[in-house]
Protein backbone atom coordinates (compact mmCIF):
# COMPACT_ATOMS: atom_id res chain seq x y z
CA UNK A 1 0.00 0.00 0.00
CA UNK A 2 1.58 3.26 -1.41
CA UNK A 3 -0.22 5.45 1.03
CA UNK A 4 -1.28 4.36 4.45
CA UNK A 5 -1.32 7.50 6.01
CA UNK A 6 -4.23 8.83 3.94
CA UNK A 7 -5.57 5.46 4.91
CA UNK A 8 -5.99 5.90 8.77
CA UNK A 9 -7.48 9.00 7.61
CA UNK A 10 -10.16 7.82 5.75
CA UNK A 11 -10.93 5.57 7.60
CA UNK A 12 -13.56 6.15 10.50
CA UNK A 13 -13.33 4.57 14.26
CA UNK A 14 -15.29 1.66 14.36
CA UNK A 15 -14.44 1.54 9.90
CA UNK A 16 -13.90 -1.54 8.31
CA UNK A 17 -10.69 -2.28 6.02
CA UNK A 18 -11.61 -4.30 3.22
CA UNK A 19 -9.02 -6.65 1.31
CA UNK A 20 -9.17 -8.28 -2.04
CA UNK A 21 -7.08 -10.89 -3.92
CA UNK A 22 -3.86 -13.12 -2.54
CA UNK A 23 -1.60 -11.13 -4.99
CA UNK A 24 -0.73 -7.86 -4.91
CA UNK A 25 1.90 -7.05 -2.66
CA UNK A 26 1.62 -6.11 1.05
CA UNK A 27 -0.67 -4.60 3.61
CA UNK A 28 0.70 -2.81 6.76
CA UNK A 29 -0.93 -1.06 8.88
CA UNK A 30 0.60 0.20 12.85
CA UNK A 31 -1.12 -1.81 15.49
CA UNK A 32 -1.72 0.78 17.69
CA UNK A 33 -3.73 2.92 14.75
CA UNK A 34 -5.69 -0.46 14.19
CA UNK A 35 -6.55 -0.83 18.00
CA UNK A 36 -7.01 2.55 18.66
CA UNK A 37 -10.09 3.15 15.82
CA UNK A 38 -11.24 -0.02 16.07
CA UNK A 39 -11.06 -1.07 12.86
CA UNK A 40 -11.88 -4.58 11.78
CA UNK A 41 -9.92 -5.67 8.54
CA UNK A 42 -11.37 -8.24 6.54
CA UNK A 43 -10.02 -10.56 3.81
CA UNK A 44 -11.00 -12.48 0.63
CA UNK A 45 -8.82 -14.83 -1.09
CA UNK A 46 -9.69 -14.31 -4.48
CA UNK A 47 -11.40 -12.44 -6.94
CA UNK A 48 -10.84 -10.65 -10.29
CA UNK A 49 -11.01 -6.92 -10.74
CA UNK A 50 -14.22 -6.21 -12.18
CA UNK A 51 -15.25 -7.77 -9.18
CA UNK A 52 -13.08 -5.26 -6.22
CA UNK A 53 -14.40 -2.77 -8.41
CA UNK A 54 -18.24 -3.45 -8.05
CA UNK A 55 -17.59 -4.68 -4.63
CA UNK A 56 -16.56 -0.99 -4.03
CA UNK A 57 -19.14 0.22 -6.43
CA UNK A 58 -21.47 -1.08 -3.78
CA UNK A 59 -19.95 -0.09 -0.68
CA UNK A 60 -19.91 3.78 -1.97
CA UNK A 61 -23.61 3.80 -2.73
CA UNK A 62 -24.42 2.72 0.72
CA UNK A 63 -26.01 -1.04 -0.47
CA UNK A 64 -23.34 -2.61 1.59
CA UNK A 65 -25.00 -2.68 5.60
CA UNK A 66 -22.18 -2.29 8.29
CA UNK A 67 -21.30 -5.28 10.99
CA UNK A 68 -24.29 -4.65 13.71
CA UNK A 69 -21.97 -3.83 17.12
CA UNK A 70 -23.93 -4.33 20.46
CA UNK A 71 -22.10 -3.02 23.62
CA UNK A 72 -22.35 -5.21 26.71
CA UNK A 73 -21.11 -5.14 30.29
CA UNK A 74 -18.25 -7.72 30.65
CA UNK A 75 -20.18 -8.81 33.60
CA UNK A 76 -22.54 -11.35 30.44
CA UNK A 77 -19.18 -12.21 29.31
CA UNK A 78 -20.65 -16.08 29.32
CA UNK A 79 -23.98 -15.76 28.80
CA UNK A 80 -22.49 -14.21 25.06
CA UNK A 81 -20.13 -16.97 24.95
CA UNK A 82 -23.35 -19.55 25.53
CA UNK A 83 -25.11 -17.13 22.86
CA UNK A 84 -21.65 -17.31 20.06
CA UNK A 85 -21.89 -20.94 20.60
CA UNK A 86 -25.26 -21.61 20.14
CA UNK A 87 -25.26 -19.57 17.10
CA UNK A 88 -27.30 -16.69 18.18
CA UNK A 89 -24.63 -13.52 17.56
CA UNK A 90 -25.53 -11.63 14.76
CA UNK A 91 -22.43 -9.26 13.95
CA UNK A 92 -20.16 -8.34 17.18
CA UNK A 93 -20.83 -7.77 20.28
CA UNK A 94 -17.96 -5.38 22.39
CA UNK A 95 -17.75 -5.99 25.88
CA UNK A 96 -17.00 -3.38 28.46
CA UNK A 97 -15.95 -3.02 31.80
Amino acid sequence: MKNRWALRSTVARGGKIVVSGLMGGNFSLPMVQWIYKRMTIEGFMVGTLAEAQELMGLARSGKIKPTPMKEEPMGDVQKWIDELRAGKVVGRIVLKN
